[in-house]
């Protein structure tokens, strides 16, 4: 099929998906093939009409979900994403903070603009199914990454996760496919980043102390006493791999949690700040494992 045709075809199937949801923008769904050198989407006076479609669709279908009530693990509130998402430093996922009105809080067109602008960086339409937005908030039995703020959805099968597995999928793939992320080497992590977590810095407490099992256990206590198995190590690494943006180091929690709030660390952190700024040597080599450079058993700093 040519590029024409696909271009008319994702059209035709965007405009049906905004009809069924009643938003009432068929008509801004064109059949004409918007110019080569459009951007991309992100600007609204420059999107092309299935762009603007794109967007309409977001605004009414996928943002709400945002600011819906959730479930939280062990608590009785029920924070919807806003509630980490609109106030973290470094994460991703950052929404606009909300715009206090009459009727309520709501974010602008502007301010949604922007959350589109971020959220669209979250998805693959190339493979929609594996796009972050649909991996952190999906149960890990299910497929899903696991994330701090619990599972929203139980399985693929749920309303929420069809709807936003579609607006994906309507996404152009040329504009809304993310680059290959670096490999996290194993090897170093085992020799070098593993020893970092068993040596406290300024007689401060051990990230096992708080961070031996959980959602955020990346420092499971060794069942000898002194060393990890294979099994607890690997165990490890893929709770890491959780709390890194591989590529990112300034947006990877992992990072940014033990980063003084000074040098540009989290708001956030109940234990202690192990690095002052990120010019320290051993963040800087961290930095250069998450972003894919540094590999095998050398822990020079």
């Amino acid at each position: 099929m040519s590029r024409d045709n696909n271009w008319i075809d994702r059209t035709i199937r965007l405009a049906v998906l905004v009809l069924v949801a009643g938003l009432g923008v068929f008509a801004t769904v064109g059949l004409t093939r918007a110019p080569d050198d459009v951007p991309v989407p992100g600007v609204m006076d420059e999107l092309s009409a299935t762009g603007a479609a794109d967007f309409d669709y977001y605004r009414q279908n996928i943002e709400p979900m945002f600011v819906r009530p959730r479930g939280y693990p062990n608590a009785g509130g029920s924070p919807a994403c806003v509630m980490c998402h609109s106030w973290q430093t470094g994460l991703r996922f950052a929404l606009a903070d909300m715009t206090e009105t009459a009727d309520g809080w709501t974010w602008t067109a502007g301010q949604s603009q922007a959350n589109y602008d971020v959220v669209t960086k979250l998805v693959n339409a190339s493979n929609p199914a594996s796009s972050k937005l649909l991996t952190k908030p999906l149960a890990q039995q299910s497929g899903g990454e696991g994330h701090s703020g619990g599972s929203y959805w139980d399985s693929t099968s749920d309303p929420e996760y069809q709807i936003v597995l579609q607006w994906i999928d309507m996404l152009p793939t040329e504009y809304f496919t993310p680059p290959p992320e670096p490999e996290l080497d194993f090897e170093f992590y085992r020799t070098c980043v593993q020893d970092m977590i068993q040596n406290p810095k300024y007689g401060q407490l051990s990230c096992t102390v708080c961070h031996a099992g959980g959602s955020i256990g990346f420092a499971p206590r060794p069942a000898n006493g002194t060393s990890w198995t294979e099994q607890e190590a690997r165990r490890g690494f893929e709770v890491v791999k959780r709390l890194i943006v591989p590529g990112n180091p300034i947006q990877s929690r992992w990072m940014l949690k033990p980063l003084h709030l000074d040098g540009g660390g989290s708001y956030t952190h109940n234990g202690p700040r192990r690095w002052l700024s990120k010019d320290d040597p051993e963040w800087q080599m961290l930095a250069a494992w998450v972003r894919g450079e540094r590999t095998g058993n050398d822990c020079s700093m």
